[in-house]
């Protein structure tokens, strides 16, 4: 399976310069981490990395291509825009590729149930470590196998991965068919109208009582 890649350009604007490089469809970003003596700037365009995110992840080691250098990194942090959505800033992370690392690996979950009960959904990721080779970019959850109330998918039913372990924790619950909650019935009207009338008769008269409690004290 070949290596994805991805195509950058080498960036001198720093600050709050970088806003024309954004009105022109270049994101800024920086390439840092073990693998490199000191923090690159780059930038990418923000089409080609909308697109190659959207496919690949954070999971992903890729080739980062610039200015006839190769960076084999990781997406490690993707600043959004609050409003648009779109990538403002990005963070690739160089990791060794000789040393085991901690890295979050996404779930997609496939066949999911419609019932009975309700599919909950509690984990989308796992934190694992390996080689940064060896890291998956993603893992595929069946959840098929969920067929009565109280079955779960947790992370021991990932399997075993070459090269590969867990650090989340293998009883965490990935998926499960929850019972539904049921929701109290509201009285009719009618109902509703006796049990206040019962509720007034059963409740002695203020009056009254205090009479009574006059008459004792004489």
């Amino acid at each position: 399976m070949s290596t994805p890649s991805l195509m950058a350009e080498p960036r001198d604007v720093v600050g709050k310069k970088v806003k024309r490089l954004r009105a022109n469809g270049k994101v800024p970003a920086v390439v840092y981490g073990p693998a490199l003596e000191q923090t690159v700037q780059v930038t990418v365009n923000d089409r080609e990395f909308a697109r190659f995110y959207h496919h690949h992840g954070h999971a992903t080691l890729f080739d980062l291509n610039c200015d006839g250098e190769t960076y084999q990194v990781f997406i490690r942090d993707v600043q959004a825009h609050p409003v648009r959505r779109n990538p403002i800033h990005i963070d690739f992370f160089a990791p060794n590729l000789r040393k085991a690392i901690h890295a979050s690996v996404p779930l997609a979950l496939h066949d999911a149930p419609e019932g009975p009960g309700i599919f909950s959904n509690l984990l989308s990721e796992v934190v694992v470590n390996g080689l940064p080779r060896d890291i998956p970019h993603r893992l595929v959850v069946d959840c098929s196998v969920l067929k009565e109330v109280g079955d779960a998918v947790r992370v021991s039913d990932l399997g075993a991965i070459e090269g590969i372990d867990f650090v989340t924790n293998a009883d965490e619950i990935i998926a499960m068919l929850a019972a539904p909650v049921l929701e109290a019935e509201e009285p009719e009207e009618g109902e509703a109208a006796e049990g206040a009338e019962a509720a007034a008769e059963a409740e002695p008269d203020v009056a009254e009582v205090a009479r009574a409690d006059e008459s004792t004290e004489e």
